[in-house]
């Protein structure tokens, strides 16, 4: 009994005055009308909820302290009617000084027409230096009182000439000798490349570089340094029709790996890469393609206590067809 009374108690208290049973009208659809308006409100109140215990990120301007000397970048770029051998990647700093002092873990990977790897290697130097006497040569052909040496082997068929890299390694072979580097001998370097006339490259990797103002570009033929300035022998590129199209996979400078402390409900926005997966280039090879980066250092500051430091960069781009504007500058990017 006094359970009863007290739920009958419970069911009295209201805020508001209850009219009399017999003035009520109960109808279906003022049912379905508190019906919604109750699942309404629930849905309401659970959004909310969440939305209160949603971290969010929140950004904020401050003076860089340049605690970082040193700056990660990471690229993936694929150059589809440029053969690996040619390909070069210099940095230099803002007064044109070619950076020795880094550290990269670059691969490039031979590709042929269709965009198929042939081999994937690792760059141990990324400044091409391939003897541009030797690539000159690879491109032309031959005359037919070309006599190639047989780098000190003799032949034992009595022919003095060597004229293709089967000929070298079977001197070599004859005289039980063991064959030297086959990049140093003409007739491997010219079948070599003439082989890989027709080919692509795709170069990827990271560098780790200084803080400082510069610019890294992919050029053509061997780099050096004449007159104090730098300067690459581009006239078997011009010779060989090639041309420096271009599609950048990935272009990104700091760690990248933002999504990786964050909690699961935290909303943040994706940092700005604005060369990911962008194409560019024509036909003609005498044109060099320019990207000025402006890189904004950012840092990430999560509720756990962990710290990101990294980068992101806004980008403007030109093109110069170098035979038909004067000035200094070189094909490539």
């Amino acid at each position: 009994m006094p359970r009863k009374s007290l739920l009958h108690r419970f069911r009295l208290l209201d805020a508001y005055a209850k009219p009399l049973d017999d003035i009520r009208v109960r109808t279906a659809s003022g049912a379905y009308v508190t019906l919604i308006s109750g699942i309404i409100i629930l849905v309401l109140s659970l959004y909310e909820i969440s939305q209160y215990l949603t971290p969010e990120m929140h950004p904020e301007i401050i003076v860089d302290s340049g605690t970082m000397t040193k700056m990660p970048i990471t690229f993936n770029i694929t150059f589809p009617h440029l053969p690996c051998y040619m390909l070069s990647l210099d940095l230099m700093d803002e007064s044109g000084d070619h950076i020795m002092d880094y550290d990269h873990d670059v691969f490039k990977v031979r590709l042929d027409e269709h965009g198929t790897e042939i081999l994937r290697e690792k760059a141990t130097e990324l400044s091409n230096k391939m003897d541009p006497t030797h690539v000159v040569a690879a491109n032309n052909e031959v005359s037919q009182e070309y006599c190639g040496p047989c780098y000190g082997a003799k032949r034992n068929d009595g022919q003095e000439c060597c004229n293709t890299c089967d000929d070298v390694r079977r001197a070599y072979a004859d005289d039980g000798w063991r064959l030297p580097d086959e990049s140093q001998i003409e007739q491997c370097v010219r079948e070599n490349v003439s082989s890989q006339t027709k080919e692509g490259c795709n170069i990827h990797g990271h560098l780790m570089v200084s803080r400082v103002r510069g610019n890294f570009h992919f050029s053509p033929g061997k780099s050096f340094a004449y007159g104090g300035a730098h300067i690459h022998d581009v006239r078997t590129y011009l010779a060989a029709h090639h041309d420096f199209s271009h599609e950048i996979h990935s272009l990104q400078f700091g760690e990248q790996s933002y999504q990786q402390f964050k909690q699961k409900r935290t909303e943040m926005v994706k940092l700005t890469n604005a060369l990911d997966n962008t194409a560019w280039g024509t036909s003609q090879p005498s044109i060099m393609y320019q990207y000025f980066l402006k890189i904004v250092p950012s840092q990430i500051d999560y509720l756990n206590g962990k710290t990101l430091h990294t980068y992101q960069y806004s980008v403007s781009r030109q093109e110069r067809d170098l035979a038909q504007q004067s000035g200094n500058g070189l094909p490539g990017m």
